[in-house]
This record gives structure tokens, C-alpha cells and sequence, in this order.
């Protein structure tokens, strides 16, 4: 799956990238860029006098982890991710999706809230009766979504 272990094996005269060239073509530190290798996410293609020395490709296996990081994925889910192939890949993207839409409802409760406390009449969010109806709510055991949406009935 990896463009790297692809490139390596098709192309043993390529030149090879240090790592401070794969650091700066990518914009990632070198100690990220170690620690990618640590987790197997960006591996170097060999190594000459103890130093990584990387493919060329191994740009766009950066970029993928740049990428999926700034979606919402963990290094972890990126390890998963890019070793699964096919419908793996489709079910892990189906569960971050899912997970980032529950984040978003998440936020946009929170928002209303906040929002709500910037403008309500009481002055105070403390002095509302709304706040105290939504933390009774919460204390019963009811999702912050749902104690909310108690208080504006």
C-alpha cells in the first residue's frame, strides 16, 4: 500500500532523501518524521552509517499522514489505515465519519449554549433558571443534548 515500499523495490538506483531533505520538502520535523518511522507509518528505505535514508515517494507518504491527521485521524488510525486495504479502508473512514458527525452535533449544542449564556436575559449564567434546569438534567444522567433541549421546552 505504501508509495515508498513500492518505489524502493521498483527503483534501487533512485536517489535517496536524508531526512532533513524529506523534512524540508514536507514541512515535518525531524523528530516526527522519527517518530513516523516508530510507528511504521513513514518508513525509511534503508539506512547508510546508522542514518535513515528515505525514497523519494515517501513525500507522498507524509502527505497522506498530513492529511489524514487533519481530518481527525490519530496516528494510530493512520497506522490501521494505511495497512488496511479495500473495504477496511472504506470502514474505517465510515467510523471516523461517524465519530466526527457526533462531534459536530457535540459542538453545535455547546455553541447554542454558549450563546445562549451571552445573551441571556438573567445577566448571569449562573442567575439563569435555563443553566440550573440543564445541569439537573445532566446530574439525572441525560446527554448535554438532551438536558438543553429539557430547558427550551
Amino acid at each position: 500500500m505504501r508509495t515508498s515500499e513500492r518505489s524502493s523495490a521498483s527503483s534501487p538506483t533512485q536517489q535517496l532523501l536524508s531526512i532533513g531533505e524529506l523534512s524540508e520538502r514536507t514541512g515535518v520535523p525531524a523528530t516526527a518524521l522519527r517518530y513516523y518511522d516508530e510507528l511504521g507509518l513513514v518508513r525509511p528505505a534503508s539506512r547508510a552509517a546508522g542514518r535513515r535514508r528515505y525514497a523519494s515517494s515517501a513525500v507522498a507518504d507524509v502527505r497522506v499522514v498530513l492529511f489524514l491527521r487533519e481530518v481527525g485521524f490519530s496516528l494510530a488510525e493512520i497506522g490501521r489505515f494505511t495497512t488496511a486495504q479495500g473495504s477496511s479502508q472504506r470502514a474505517l473512514i465510515e467510523q471516523k465519519l461517524a465519530e466526527l458527525t457526533q462531534q459536530r452535533h457535540r459542538i453545535e449544542v455547546a455553541l447554542a449554549a454558549l450563546e445562549h449564556g451571552l445573551r441571556c436575559p438573567a445577566g448571569e449564567p449562573t442567575k439563569c433558571p435555563r443553566f440550573w434546569s440543564i445541569l439537573d438534567g445532566r446530574q439525572r444522567g441525560l446527554s448535554l443534548a438532551e438536558s438543553h433541549a429539557e430547558a427550551h421546552l
